[in-house]
């Protein structure tokens, strides 16, 4: 059973993951360039160099839910599944239900078009339609209607009803509010979850009231930067690919960029989610205790120069959470095999994964012998890893 799930849900969930990370990595470090240079108002300063590197990479993170849908799509039925997989990840940014509406979205997809591939009854003059016009088609009507009649409504009414909740309690105790935020923040790194902590920070930012910005800014750095410093300090923990991940994460993470470390939370999240979700809610009852206060929304330790109280409360939380962070992980992840924790002989990623094949898609494991060789990898406690170098 437990075989039988990761080769339907598993194996094309990693298979997406391989192929959204250097968009990943590309658009953080892009935007980590442009706030390096611009400082925290890169945002507003049009025209400038850092704004058009800010910008290149705020437009490559909107690629990165498409792509991840997309591939997983694509794993499932080869190439006729990418053009609805980018319409489903599409869709689910349009409805503000990210990551989880495009593995949810992308599943779905994939496995409808495979249907239709293999089931679909077409004389010989129709079949040579198939891969070009009729499943991407039928692919993408399924998309839309999926999206908009089942999962954005279910899902998008989820959310809103948990920003109405959370909404509700901000009048209450500080610390517990900056330990809710920082532990929907935590869940997804920048998906749907954490936009439901934002989206309410963000409007009270419209009030005047900027102590839970203040918090958001610490929490958005604590993540990602525990994860980019533990791929150092627990190397055994992590895969050779993992551990290059690690080094962008810590950039990206004091960049406030914190997809930075989905990557390595996606690969094992049962592992990552209490050291993400405990460290961020570490962060933000600090940070919410000293009334750290944030005129602005972006910019990590870049902002800090423009935020108030910042000694001893943005600093001590920061530190406080990462460190929580990168000793639960220490404690909790596994160590990988020695074979997956050596740097393979080939650094090209379209051949360790397969991308160059004409045909087929790249599987996430194919056999044993290629276990070590494959951007990704599962052992029989979904002890998930991925390689990517």
């Amino acid at each position: 059973m437990k075989e039988k799930l990761k080769a339907l849900l598993v194996q094309p969930i990693l298979t997406g993951i391989s192929y959204f990370i250097p968009v990943i990595c590309m658009g953080g470090l892009l935007q980590s360039f442009g706030t390096i240079i611009g400082g925290a108002g890169v945002a507003d300063a049009a025209g400038t160099f850092a704004y058009y590197l800010y910008q290149g990479g705020s437009l490559t993170m909107n690629m990165v839910v498409p792509v991840l849908a997309a591939y997983i799509s694509y794993s499932v039925c080869d190439r006729p599944g990418l053009a609805p997989g980018f319409l489903v990840g599409l869709l689910s940014i349009e409805y503000k239900i990210g990551f989880v509406g495009g593995i949810v979205g992308g599943l779905a997809v994939g496995y409808f078009c495979k249907l239709i591939k293999e089931k679909l009854p077409l004389s010989k003059d129709l079949a040579s339609l198939l891969p070009m016009l009729i499943i991407p088609t039928l692919g993408g009507l399924f998309a839309v209607l999926f999206m908009d009649y089942v999962l954005g409504p279910v899902l998008g009414g989820l959310q809103s009803w948990l920003s109405t909740l959370f909404a509700q309690m901000q009048s209450g105790s500080r610390v517990v509010f900056g330990m809710v935020l920082g532990a929907l923040m935590g869940v997804d790194l920048g998906g749907p979850v954490t936009k439901i902590g934002t989206t309410v920070v963000n409007g009270l930012v419209a009030d005047g009231i900027l102590g839970p910005e203040g918090a958001k800014v610490c929490i958005g750095v604590t993540a990602t930067l525990g994860i980019g410093i533990s791929t150092i300090v627990s190397k055994r923990k992590y895969t050779a690919a993992q551990r290059a991940t690690g080094k962008s994460a810590i950039i990206l993470g004091c960049c406030q960029i914190a997809e930075g470390g989905l990557p390595i939370l996606l690969a094992d999240p049962l592992r990552v989610w209490p050291a993400t979700i405990i460290g961020n809610m570490v962060t933000g009852a600090i940070a919410m205790y000293f009334n750290v206060q944030s005129p602005v929304m972006m910019g990590g330790l870049f902002a800090f120069p423009v935020m108030k109280n910042v000694w001893p409360g943005a600093v001590l939380s920061v530190v406080a959470g990462t460190l929580t962070t990168i000793i639960i992980l220490a404690l909790i992840r596994k160590n990988v095999p020695e074979t997956q924790s050596q740097p393979a002989a080939s650094a090209d990623i379209l051949q360790a994964t397969g991308a160059d094949s004409a045909h087929q898609p790249a599987p996430a494991v194919t056999s044993a012998a290629a276990a070590t060789a494959s951007p990704v990898s599962c052992d029989d406690d979904l002890d998930i890893s991925i390689e990517f170098e």
